[in-house]
C-alpha cells in the first residue's frame, strides 16, 4: 500500500466492483444508492451531450429518467478495463448494454450498445467516480450524419 494515500493493493478489482455496482444500482432503479458512488462535485456526460455537474443533478436526471424511459431497463457491464495513470487516480472504460428501455412514446426499443469511461479517485478509504462520460456505440457509422 502507498503511504501517503494508503490506497489499495487490490486496486483494479476495487474500481472493477464499483463499476458493477454503479450498475447494479441501474438495475434496481436505485438512483439514490447510485448517486452515492459520485464524489459530491463529480460531473457526468450523457451518450447525447447532457452536462450533469455535481451529485444532486446526476442523482436528479438519473431519477428522473428511470421513472420513464429507462423505468424497466436492464444495464450489464461486458468489460471493464482499468488504467491507474496516477496514485489515487483509475480510469475506468467499460463496455455495456442495456436492454428493456423505451422511447418517449413507450414504445420499446432495441439495444443499446455503448462505453463508459469513468474516472475514479480515492479518497478517504474509498473509490468515488469524479467523472464519467458515456458514448453509445452505433455499429457501421464513422461519424454523425453531415
Amino acid at each position: 500500500m502507498s503511504e501517503e494515500l494508503n490506497v489499495p493493493n487490490n486496486t483494479v478489482d476495487e474500481v472493477r466492483r464499483v463499476i458493477e455496482t454503479l450498475a447494479n444500482c441501474w438495475n434496481r432503479h436505485d438512483m439514490a444508492a447510485f448517486a452515492a458512488l459520485f464524489a459530491p462535485d463529480a460531473e457526468f456526460v450523457n451518450v447525447v451531450g447532457m452536462w450533469w455537474r455535481g451529485r444532486p443533478e446526476i442523482r436528479a436526471a438519473h431519477e428522473s429518467t428511470h421513472s420513464s424511459i429507462f423505468k424497466n431497463s436492464r444495464l450489464s457491464v461486458l468489460e471493464t478495463k482499468v488504467r491507474l495513470p496516477n496514485e489515487g487516480i483509475a480510469l475506468a472504460r467499460s463496455h455495456w448494454k442495456l436492454e428493456g428501455h423505451v422511447g418517449p412514446d413507450g414504445s420499446a426499443l432495441p439495444p443499446r450498445n455503448g462505453l463508459l469511461l469513468t474516472v475514479l479517485q480515492y479518497k478517504e478509504g474509498t473509490w468515488l467516480i469524479i467523472d464519467t462520460q458515456n458514448t453509445d456505440i452505433i455499429e457501421g457509422v464513422v461519424s454523425r450524419p453531415q
